[in-house]
């Protein structure tokens, strides 16, 4: 009888020192992420990225405005018409295809000059931008709110100073 009470006794004392053993390594983690976070961002993410600044003598340069290219915006707005882009829907073997129309509204005067100036670019850019839209894609509800944006975002990055106000499809047709 005295046997079965001290196996008894040896059990539970095993059950009771055995249950919070595997605390441990959770604490550990909890403990030392933040430990590793931060050293990983102050020896390896920090000097990578100072180094990829460039560093200023603490005098800022001024350069000078071309008064070419500024304009006073007067509140009236200015429309180029663009040509038709047509090309083929991604993924469908050349079957199908998207013809867009659109007209640029611009505030500055000059859009239509800058516009002829940078065709081919612009042209490039737009087809760019709707080959790589699948026919899944073109069924989407805001589709032509994506490709608008993307549009206006890229004719930005032609036309310096970025003059482009808004983009409106006259056509915009998925054969």
């Amino acid at each position: 009888m005295a046997e079965e009470n001290q196996a008894q006794e040896a059990d539970n004392k095993s059950a009771k020192s055995g249950g919070g053993g595997g605390m441990l390594p959770a604490l550990l983690v909890i403990v030392l992420m933040p430990v590793i976070s931060f050293a990983m961002f102050k020896f390896l993410f920090l000097p990578e990225l100072k180094k990829n600044i460039p560093e200023t003598s603490g005098a800022v340069e001024h350069a000078e405005i071309d008064p070419a290219n500024v304009h006073v915006e007067t509140g009236e707005k200015y429309n180029a018409i663009f040509p038709d882009v047509i090309t083929n829907v991604s993924g469908t073997g050349m079957a199908r295809f998207i013809r867009v129309s659109l007209t640029i509204e611009s505030s500055n005067p000059d859009i239509e000059k800058e516009v002829e100036a940078n065709m081919a670019a612009m042209k490039d850019l737009v087809d760019t931008v709707l080959r790589h839209f699948t026919l899944a894609d073109l069924e989407q509800r805001e589709i032509k709110n994506v490709i608008r944006n993307q549009i206006i975002q890229g004719f930005d990055r032609v036309l310096q100073p970025p003059m482009v106000d808004d983009i409106y499809f006259s056509q915009f047709v998925v054969q």
